[in-house]
């Protein structure tokens, strides 16, 4: 009986398989994030930050970095030229951000990212950005909040989208929205003040078909975007004017955080063109109001209105910048055309969507005031 448990021991093992498909990191350096600039004369500038990893850590990313750039004629060009400054093999499969400047979001931001979707290896999971100016510039931000800007430039990233001012998208689902017709993306917008060595959020870069027009949403544009795309992060927190009178300054303002939002988007055909009607829904806690009162249900319902009104009426401005821009960020023809086919037919989206009349309405309901009046 052992002979026999032997013998089929020894089998198992030769048809075992073993780490034939092995990638040491001490034969690569890690990219962990890079940049793209378009340069005077039209080539591609490529800037990453290349992991030195820390002697005796447990993790292969952990460590800080140092920048490499390289110019080609397309991203594989310009990559080739860094690995003629590299010591070991270019591995972008750890990338976490990915940033591009803001002459080339202009002209095609697909022409880089061309690259990374072909290869199996890239890490289409890496945060994508649009830099003013030139994007390079942000790897020249030095920060003592993280040992290497990228991961700095992520947890940015991360908590913009945290709080309801970006989409939190990355490299892999902005995909299908590049190649869909009625359907646009916004990408975080970055910029580098180099005065206060920082990199700052400053909003949403509209793009419509690949390009990035110039047109952009601030945070608070953004915040109500998001709302009306019926998307909202772990928490959105809203502060308006409520009141002309009361000091110190600060009095006249109200601060509430967004616990439930309800968005209903209707289109309406006629005529072989169509009208939408965007209705939201926001309830909400206030957060700080010095002037108090709030036990009074007149009062209550005076705030509602007055944030009702300030906010339908930014919404209609964030909708008049997104007709613009032709950003169809809402993906109201991607509606038109899975549920009114016929209409959508007749129309020509790359001129209509600018005509079209799109109605925004904010409704906005005070749930909790908290434990004072």
């Amino acid at each position: 009986m052992k002979k026999k448990s032997l013998l089929l021991l020894i089998c198992c093992l030769v048809l075992l398989t073993g780490c034939w498909d092995q990638r040491l990191f001490k034969d690569a350096k890690l990219i962990m994030g890079a940049t793209f600039d378009l340069t005077d004369d039209g080539q591609v500038k490529d800037t990453v930050s290349v992991l030195i990893p820390e002697t005796g850590t447990e993790r292969a990313t952990e460590g800080n970095a140092h920048i490499e750039t390289g110019i080609g004629d397309n991203l594989f060009d310009a990559r080739n030229e860094i690995d003629k400054q590299l010591a070991y093999k270019f591995d972008p499969s750890k990338l976490e951000v990915l940033l591009i400047g803001e002459e080339l979001a202009k002209q095609d931001i697909y022409s880089v990212l061309d690259g990374y979707y072909r290869a199996p290896r890239n890490n289409l999971s890496a945060e994508i950005a649009v830099v003013e100016g030139e994007a390079a510039e942000a790897f020249a931000v030095t920060t003592d909040q993280e040992p290497r800007i990228s991961e700095h430039i992520v947890g940015l990233l991360d908590a913009v989208s945290d709080t309801t001012h970006s989409h939190g998208d990355n490299v892999q689902l902005i995909c299908a929205e590049l190649f869909e017709p009625g359907i646009d993306i916004a990408l975080p917008l970055l910029t580098v003040d180099k005065d206060a060595n920082k990199v700052n959020y400053k909003g949403l870069a509209l793009f419509h078909d690949k390009h990035y027009h110039g047109t952009s949403l601030n945070a608070e544009q953004a915040t109500l975007l998001l709302l009306m795309d019926n998307k909202k992060g772990k928490v959105a927190r809203i502060t308006r004017k409520v009141s002309e009178k009361g000091e110190p300054r600060m009095a006249r303002y109200l601060s509430a955080e967004v616990t439930n939002h309800n968005r209903n988007l209707k289109i309406t055909p006629s005529g072989g063109t169509i009208s939408v009607d965007i209705n939201l829904d926001l309830y909400v806690n206030v957060v700080e109001y010095p002037l108090d009162k709030l036990t009074d249900p007149n009062k209550i319902t005076e705030l509602e209105k007055k944030l009702s009104e300030t906010l339908t009426k930014e919404a209609e401005e964030v909708i008049s910048l997104l007709q613009e821009a032709h950003s169809d960020v809402l993906g109201i023809g991607r509606r038109t055309e899975a549920f009114h086919y016929d209409t959508w037919k007749q129309m020509d989206w790359e001129k209509d969507f600018k005509t079209i009349t799109i109605t925004p309405k904010v409704n906005v309901v005070i749930q909790e005031h908290g434990t004072i009046g």
